[in-house]
């Protein structure tokens, strides 16, 4: 029995690999097909899963709000709005959109979730000033030359015509060693997640069998 519970997911897994891919790089009708319900498949098991994690949130934060555990007070406020949302969003009102679409969602989205998401990435400006005070300290090369470019940039950015040369200095430095480098993370995290399929599909990694 236990080695059926290994062997049968990593032989799923594989099975519906195999055919998803050849679905992709083939023109068979019958390939394609399989290929469309594979994925119209993972996309409502994902769906699901989604569903059963709304449940745990709710069931972590009621019990931590019964029991009067530490920062109970933010469970009801999470509970409180993740309710609110799904009573507004869920009933259909004749002649509106419905769902995510409804005035009201719309309203709370625009209203509540942009200013809060906003205000967070408003914090990194200051996160942003402490790491460049920690980099001030810190008295090597690399130091040197990574706070020398990040001001070239910063004044480039805001030079308001001052200094003509500053704007093409700033250009140069995004479109040349910056979009290399980012070009290079790129090409590993797509190396890596390559990489990783194939070891799903042959088996050596099996995170669904866990």
């Amino acid at each position: 029995m236990g080695a059926l519970r290994r062997i049968l997911p990593t032989s799923v897994a594989m099975a519906v690999g195999i055919l998803v891919l050849a679905a992709l790089f083939t023109t068979n009708p019958l390939l394609d097909g399989i290929g469309a319900y594979l994925v119209n498949l993972a996309v409502l098991v994902a769906a699901f899963a989604l569903f059963l994690g709304v449940l745990n949130v709710l069931r972590v934060h009621a019990r931590r709000v019964r029991e009067g555990q530490k920062g109970r007070f933010y469970s009801f406020v999470l509970l409180a709005a993740m309710l609110l949302v799904i009573a507004v969003g869920l009933p259909s009102i004749p002649g509106q959109p419905s769902g995510p679409s409804q005035p009201a969602v719309a309203w709370i989205f625009q209203n509540v979730q942009l200013p809060i998401q906003a205000s967070f990435s408003a914090l990194l400006v200051f996160f942003l000033v402490t790491a460049t005070l920690r980099l001030l300290t810190v008295r090597n090369l690399e130091s040197a030359v990574m706070l020398l470019v990040a001001l070239l940039v910063l004044a480039g950015q805001v030079t308001m015509g001052l200094v003509p040369l500053l704007p093409e200095i700033r250009d140069w430095i995004l479109n040349v060693p910056a979009m290399a480098g980012v070009r290079g993370i790129l090409l590993g995290v797509a190396l890596g997640a390559v990489l990783t399929g194939v070891r799903l599909l042959l088996g050596v990694e099996r995170p669904y069998g866990d």
